[in-house]
């Protein structure tokens, strides 16, 4: 079945249709001898009965005529198949642009198109991927985030030499260029730690961007020391216990800026071409869109960065050396708030170090959850000199803290209130999920838990193992509900694992192949990539590709309630297979291509695209995992629609 279907969608140029009465009058066809037709109906009335329909059923209604291939397209139609696919449908940004309200039949279609193959795809036994393409981005790119949606990509890039670093903006479905820069900032060192989320900053919809650079500070006597450049430096390889002194002085900074999303849309004009003289003149004639909204700076290392709006602020939220949070208003009266997270009494012998792994904030419950690794550094007899060093035990906790009120810069520490920890002497490489399905400008959630969708958690272990910790959302208990307050969800990390202990482990995997794992994680769809064990360079080859999905046996009501949405609109059910994980079948150019070195990857789950840039290499590739319909550079589908004059317009 998927494969019928996906045939459908690659809409193969169309043969020579029949109804050779297509642009005769409304007279002429409800005049018609014979017996009755369809054809005899209205366009409006034919438009209802085809609401009635599977997307199967729309997308081979296009090989009967040329008028019905004109009025499968009618927007109405696909925006009610987007409407029922609920929380399927890929995220749009929100700006009136890509407001339903303008919402065009071609996106409606591509959106609605996009959430289904993709989920056939990623739920095989044999997933694939399917198209490929390479876009010039004109700058060395260093890193890189996708914002939901698949529109618009955040980058820290630099020229060829190096030595200048700045901010890229680009969009992503540019209808003449495809991948094209929009909007530069220039930034003094190397934006790294980069985080990126659409949020509304004094009622204007924009992105909002935050990273962390680093400086030398004072005077350097020594020559060798002077010739480190902070830009290359890296302090952690993945492992939060193995901490590097840098060889000089650093100053730390933690900078945030934001742009607005009309100024992009002004930009994505697919009117001006994006290499143009003409373009080029108008970008210059605009304000520019660049904001500078908050500077922290420290001796102590800044690491781990989150945004959300908090008490209908944005805020920032970054973690300061091992055991610190410093939150900062982005707006309003941009009070900085210091929370230094409580050692729990059972762990708190001064011998243990504690460092925060990572962070996510939960706005809509007034918590914060951090993930911490704990070593034990009690010291031990002494071993044979002759064996290895005993590797310190440690532990990993997962704590819910109270976000601190504005401003709260005098509370010696803050206790958690509630956590779970576990032994884990080897975790590295923490990652944590963002259930951005939240309300995208409010950043309110959704007041039926079961549309919320859980938050996932991978660490990486030894021996090529991954483990995987879902917290699943529940209501929130009354006594945290306002007078009036709708229900919401609540990710309680003690009620959610303690219950079960299998919960708290619901995944182990082991691997024989002898590869190492990396995560991209996400609610729903988490990629996994291979590396070889022994490549601890920044460009490591990738071995392999991974598609990752809930085991049956802890299936949550999430993936239920939206496999079960993408199943009402389709006539047949597709294949889900039961095992967790699925290779990717991989080209052998691809291949190729992968394994001999990336500097940067990134993964957006909504749309299914791959993107990773290779080392000294100016492109951006594009891997996709699903079928969209795609258009010509002057707007008409592929392939081109033929004219009727008594079309509604489209």
């Amino acid at each position: 079945m998927a494969f019928r279907f996906w045939s459908l969608c690659t809409e193969q140029p169309l043969p020579n249709l029949g109804v050779a009465h297509t642009q005769d009058s409304w007279e002429s066809r409800v005049n018609l001898k014979g017996p009755p037709s369809l054809n005899a109906l209205s366009d409006d009335i034919l438009i209802e009965v085809f609401s009635y329909l599977d997307v199967e059923d729309i997308m081979s209604l296009r090989s009967v005529s040329k008028l019905y291939y004109n009025l499968t397209h009618q927007g109405i139609i696909w925006k009610r198949f987007l409407r029922r696919i609920g929380p399927n449908a890929p995220q749009l940004p929100p700006s009136s642009r890509h407001s339903p309200r303008f919402l065009t039949s071609f996106e409606a279609e591509r959106l609605v198109i996009r959430a289904v193959t993709l989920d056939m795809n990623w739920v095989s036994s044999r997933p694939s991927t399917l198209f490929r393409k390479s876009f010039m981005a004109h700058r060395l790119i260093q890193s890189m985030v996708v914002l939901p949606g698949g529109k618009y990509m955040v980058a820290s890039v630099s020229n060829w030499a190096k030595n200048l670093y700045s901010l890229c903006v680009l969009a992503l479905d540019h209808r003449v260029g495809g991948i094209v820069p929009l909007a530069e900032t220039p930034v003094k060192q190397k934006a790294y730690n980069l985080r990126a989320k659409y949020m509304s900053v004094d009622g204007n919809p924009s992105i909002v961007i935050a990273y962390v650079r680093r400086k030398k500070v004072g005077r350097i006597s020594n020559e060798s020391s002077r010739n480190v450049d902070p830009s290359i430096y890296h302090d952690v390889r993945n492992n939060p216990r193995l901490k590097i002194d840098p060889p000089v002085p650093f100053q730390y900074v933690c900078s945030c800026v934001h742009i607005p999303l009309d100024a992009l849309d002004t930009l994505a004009d697919p009117h001006l071409d994006p290499g143009s003289r003409e373009f080029f003149e108008f970008a210059g004639s605009q304000p520019p869109p660049f904001r500078l909204l908050s500077v922290l700076r420290s001796s102590s290392e800044f690491s781990i960065v989150d945004l959300a709006i908090i008490d209908d602020v944005p805020t920032l939220a970054v973690v300061k050396d091992l055991e610190t949070i410093v939150f900062k208003q982005l707006t309003g009266m941009g009070l900085v708030t210091t929370m230094v997270c409580a050692r729990e009494e059972m762990n708190s012998n001064l011998v243990s170090i504690y460092r925060i792994c990572n962070i996510r904030i939960l706005p809509h419950q007034g918590e914060i959850l951090v993930v911490r690794a704990i070593t034990d550094m009690t010291p031990t007899e002494t071993r044979d000199p002759r064996r290895p060093p005993a590797q310190p035990s440690g532990l990993l906790t997962l704590a819910m803290f109270a976000i601190p009120a504005a401003g709260d810069s005098e509370t010696p520490s803050h206790t958690s209130t509630s956590l779970v920890s576990f032994r884990a002497d080897d975790a590295e490489d923490i990652q944590i999920s963002d259930p951005h399905d939240y309300d995208l400008l409010g950043g309110k959630s959704p007041s039926d838990p079961v549309v919320a969708p859980p938050i996932n958690i991978f660490y990486r272990k030894s021996g090529c193992r991954l483990r995987y910790i879902s917290l699943k959302p529940v209501p929130m208990p009354f006594w945290l509900l306002g007078p009036g307050q709708p229900q919401r969800p609540y990710y309680s990390v003690q009620d959610t694992l303690n219950d079960d202990t299998q919960s708290l482990f619901s995944e182990e995997y082991t691997w024989h192949s002898t590869c190492r794992l990396f995560v991209c994680p996400g609610s729903h769809r988490t990629l996994l990539y291979g590396t070889p064990p022994e490549d601890r360079t920044d460009t490591p080859g990738i071995n392999s590709i991974y598609s990752h999905i809930v085991d049956p046996h802890f299936i949550d009501e999430y993936s239920v309630k939206r496999h079960e949405l993408l199943q009402g609109v389709l006539r047949e059910a597709y294949e889900h297979r039961s095992q967790v994980l699925a290779k990717f079948d991989l080209c052998p150019d691809l291949y190729d291509d992968l394994r001999r070195g990336v500097k940067a990857i990134a993964w957006d789950e909504s749309i299914g695209r791959i993107f990773y840039v290779k080392p000294d290499d100016a492109h951006i590739h594009v891997v996709d995992l699903a079928y969209a319909p795609s258009q010509t550079a002057d707007g008409q589908r592929r392939p081109l629609p033929l004219a009727d004059q008594r079309m509604l317009e489209l």
